[in-house]
């Protein structure tokens, strides 16, 4: 449930509480008792709840989908000085401005087993980001270039920037379609990336601190057993020229660079999808 989640999440910031986010007893006199209710979906449970929690003292933490009950709800803590929480309507008033949408004023889970509209939804966005994982797959590592044009977001990068795993992040958590091209000192992008039709708003050059890079590529040499065969890909000199052309490329043709260094891919996925929405004009929502 989403205000008892939201509690956990709330005592963990406080040293008399456990590891696992429940109150933790430090005696008689200091215990916090959690009580938790649910389908309080009519006034009269309400008021009843309300009236519990004004004859004990107690905050009231509550997530109502029903306005006119919130409302109510509120107006009841107000006259019983009960201190109140309304997890839930603040965020739903500001989500109706701004998709300029009423709420359903019913609860998820209800709106998830009532609504068929709300099931195809559902079934949309799924079957959105499995497509986008096979899009994903089938365009990594520059393998189709002419699916470039179709692509939601073009990844380009020397070797062990963290191009396919990033991709297929990308892909999963947030729908989009994600090619990914290495580039390669020695050899030319394919002509497919700098087309008329590619917007360069999309293409996103992975960059990393050369010490990291070099760490990353020996450790690779290391695993497939071509450390002395291929040494100049972990050298240096190469590397730093690596990424200097890499660089040169993004600066020509107006992609944006990211530094991966110590960042989490989840973390790169979620900026690049940020920066991406604001190149795009695109609205966003943020979660915390």
């Amino acid at each position: 449930m989403t205000a008892q989640r939201t509690l956990k999440c709330a005592f963990n910031q406080f040293d008399s509480t456990s590891t696992d986010g429940l109150p933790y007893d430090k005696g008689a006199d200091n215990a916090v008792i959690v009580n938790t209710f649910t389908h309080c979906g009519n006034e009269e449970t309400a008021s009843n709840i309300v009236r519990q929690a004004s004859k004990e003292g107690a905050l009231l933490v509550y997530t109502i989908s029903d306005p006119e009950i919130r409302a109510k709800t509120k107006k009841m803590c107000e006259l019983s000085n009960v201190q109140c929480v309304d997890l839930m309507g603040p965020l739903l008033n500001a989500l109706s401005d701004l998709l300029g949408e009423a709420p359903l004023g019913t609860p998820g889970k209800e709106k998830v087993a009532n609504s068929q509209n709300q099931k195809l939804v559902l079934t949309d966005n799924y079957y959105k980001r499995i497509e986008a994982v096979e899009f994903t797959l089938k365009a990594d590592d520059g393998a189709a270039p002419w699916l470039l044009k179709d692509a939601d977001v073009i990844l380009v990068g020397v070797s062990r920037t963290g191009k396919t795993p990033l991709s297929v992040v990308i892909a999963q958590q947030i729908g989009l379609k994600v090619a990914n091209v290495p580039l390669v000192l020695e050899c030319p992008p394919p002509k497919e990336l700098f087309e008329d039709c590619i917007d360069n708003k999309k293409v996103f050059c992975l960059t990393i601190n050369p010490v990291d890079l070099k760490r990353i590529r020996l450790n690779r040499l290391e695993r497939s057993g071509a450390a002395d065969s291929a040494a100049e890909y972990a050298d240096r000199s190469y590397l730093l020229r690596d990424l200097k052309n890499a660089r040169e490329l993004a600066a020509k043709n107006g992609w944006t660079e990211v530094d991966v260094t110590g960042r989490a891919v989840e973390e790169t996925a979620g900026l690049i999808s940020s920066i991406r929405s604001d190149l795009m004009g695109e609205r966003r929502i943020w979660k915390m």
